[in-house]
């Protein structure tokens, strides 16, 4: 195809010089590096959609960027990309421009652990995904604060299904779907998942990440200085807990209601 290109591997600037199945700490992202060179010579701008074919197609959004002393015609790929793209360092992948397909459906399906069927899984995996592309077969994970201490770590994903087929991007309006059989880790691109460095960063949270009042987060700075918990995070977690198992009627409620929903609109494109 015209619009084609042929590029060198290299690690990203945001990565760290690392084997594919190493570990990186800073969170990855579904970018791809071009010298501003290569952006200029095919047109691409900051933010445009392009495959990566390497042993298999992925896909990610371009960052052009001022190279030094790197050949132009190279490509900066953090670990996850290498892995979706099942490339390491210094091999040749193909990129070209993607066409843009809105995903009106994404599976998912975790990696290693069993998760029960939930509305909060599918509100999580819209929020971590939005503006996301993703090529059936990619490896991701849930960005999400709450979820890792809930769950007690990293969530690990794989997309089983888009509709419609090839490089897509999730949208307010795509259905994520997430089903509770596990897939193996070696049944993905990683023959170990990456450690994400998650464990080790300051472990807290930014209030703006909850919408709390001076007074609420007063309360939580001092059970933290009683020496009750040993972050916010972890009153946090604690308190919704606890809210979860006092308010369990609204949750039977609230599922009680999904599943009429669930069947009012099962009857809607049955009849339409």
């Amino acid at each position: 195809m015209d619009n084609e290109f042929r590029v060198s591997t290299i690690k990203s600037r945001l990565d760290i010089p690392l084997d594919i199945a190493g570990r990186f700490q800073q969170t990855p992202k579904y970018e791809a590096q071009l010298s501003q060179e290569v952006s200029n010579k095919l047109g691409y701008f900051d933010g445009d959609l392009i495959e990566i074919h390497g042993k298999r197609t992925t896909a990610a959004r371009v960052v052009a960027i001022e190279t030094d002393g790197v050949d132009g015609d190279s490509i900066g790929l953090n670990n996850l990309m290498r892995n979706n793209a099942r490339v390491s360092l210094d091999e040749i992948v193909t990129i070209r421009r993607a066409e843009l397909k809105t995903a009106r459906r994404i599976v998912l399906a975790p990696i290693g652990k069993h998760l029960k069927k939930s509305e909060l899984l599918k509100i999580v995996a819209k929020k971590s995904f939005l503006d996301t592309p993703f090529v059936e077969g990619d490896v991701t994970y849930l960005r999400s604060k709450i979820m890792r201490y809930l769950l007690g770590s990293v969530t690990w994903m794989r997309v089983v299904k888009t509709d419609p087929d090839g490089v897509v991007v999730a949208t307010e309006d795509t259905d994520f779907e997430v089903v509770s059989k596990p897939i193996m880790p070696g049944e993905t691109a990683f023959t170990e998942l990456p450690n994400l460095g998650l464990e080790d960063e300051e472990d807290d949270v930014n209030k703006q990440d909850f919408s709390l009042s001076e007074d609420e987060w007063a309360k939580i700075n001092t059970l933290l200085g009683l020496g009750l918990f040993n972050s916010r995070m972890e009153v946090i977690t604690f308190f919704l807990r606890e809210g979860i198992k006092a308010r369990m009627d609204i949750f039977e409620k609230s599922g009680s209601v999904m599943d009429q929903l669930n069947q009012l609109r099962s009857n809607v494109k049955k009849d339409s």
